[in-house]
């Protein structure tokens, strides 16, 4: 098992840690905050060092109530934006992709004979192609009966086509199966995966597992990753479950912990995010500290995630609720927690291209699509 950061060309980054104050009320223990990336040799800082206040101070937009834009989904896992305004939903257990417009709800697609839907694997995340106004397609992340991978489905008037496989042979399990893409600013599809309930897998440079990747759309490694000749972008990984990007192009992405420590990390190419070996933000050498550790899953288990004019929006599986971080310069303030217990589980959150969130809940076949303005 290697962790050897040379073997990456890693170009480390660090945090230093402090405790934060949160939003919600309850006995959780409250979300670290941390401070500015430091230099490779990990984190020195003290328990007591204090965050630069350009990231801790920086104002929140306030938040409208929830409006319910379409129910009745069944376990719905991942959201895409199209150009019309509308957007796409993976229902996990089903196969089924809807369309949600002006608040109705249409199919346009079926990978059910595609997956295996088991435990925390079936139909996961979607992604619209970055040329979609000349190659309308759709992308999909899902669980099929011998591994996960990535799919493609062209778009058109009838709905979505026919699957062609972009990137298969991705680790799966029952759980930790990852499953979020997102196509990045640079046009390449980013990809996070899970450990497959398989921990070294995460460190093991030749396995796909526990990683977030960089491909092209046709599955190949993208030109410029940190190895050439591999689609690895970062490792050690537990399970990657939100990305997004801030207005300089940094990469944020959100993890699940072991019952304690859910992340909110910025992400290095060629960075080892320590997973098995640490979690949260040690400042172990070698191995890069979370920006946001949420000590208690209970207050967070992170997944899908947009950032909106520097603020990053999380939704909260476990924790019930939406957290919203404020980012400056690649590092992360205060998070301050919305809708807590109201809305029920968080699956995903996107920016929906109207000048709001789009949220999907996680209550099986009683799921509904958000609205959530900034104001």
């Amino acid at each position: 098992m290697s962790s050897d950061p040379a073997r990456w060309g890693l170009a480390v980054v660090t945090v230093l840690t402090v405790a934060g104050i949160s939003a919600c009320a309850g006995p959780e223990p409250a979300p670290l905050v941390v401070g500015s990336p430091t230099s490779s040799a990990g984190s020195t800082a003290g328990p007591n060092s204090t965050p630069p206040s350009s990231a801790s101070a920086t104002a929140l937009p306030a938040l409208s109530a929830a409006d319910t834009l379409a129910g009745g989904f069944e376990v719905p896992w991942g959201m895409a934006a199209l150009p019309d305004g509308s957007v796409l939903v993976s229902e996990r257990e089903s196969g089924e992709i809807k369309r949600v417009a002006d608040g109705q709800v249409s199919d346009v697609g079926s990978l059910a004979g595609s997956i295996a839907a088991a435990g925390e694997g079936g139909l996961l995340g979607l992604a619209v192609g970055p040329d979609f106004a000349t190659t309308p397609e759709v992308f999909a992340y899902l669980t099929s009966p011998t591994d996960n991978r990535i799919v493609s489905l062209s778009y058109g008037d009838d709905g979505l086509g026919d699957p062609e496989d972009v990137l298969t042979g991705l680790p799966k399990a029952n759980i930790h199966n990852g499953g979020r893409i997102k196509f990045g600013p640079d046009g390449y599809l980013y990809v996070g995966t899970g450990d497959a309930a398989d921990g070294p897998l995460a460190q093991d440079p030749d396995s796909l597992a526990g990683k977030i990747l960089r491909i092209t759309a046709d599955g190949d490694p993208a030109p410029g990753n940190p190895v050439e000749g591999t689609p690895v972008y970062s490792l050690g990984h537990r399970n990657v479950q939100g990305l997004a990007w801030d207005s300089a192009g940094q990469l944020w992405a959100t993890e699940f912990g072991p019952e304690v420590d859910d992340e909110l990390n910025l992400i290095a190419p060629g960075g080892n995010y320590g997973w098995p070996e640490v979690t949260g933000a040690p400042g172990r050498d070698g191995f890069i500290d979370a920006q946001v550790v949420w000590p208690s899953t209970a207050s967070s288990s992170p997944s899908g995630m947009a950032i909106v004019d520097d603020v990053a929006y999380l939704g909260g599986l476990r924790g019930e609720r939406l957290w919203q971080v404020p980012l400056n310069s690649g590092t992360a303030g205060t998070p301050v927690s919305h809708f807590d217990g109201e809305q029920g589980r968080l699956r995903d959150v996107i920016d929906g291209g109207d000048g709001a969130l789009w949220i999907a809940t996680n209550e099986g076949s009683g799921s509904r699509i958000l609205r959530v303005a900034a104001e």
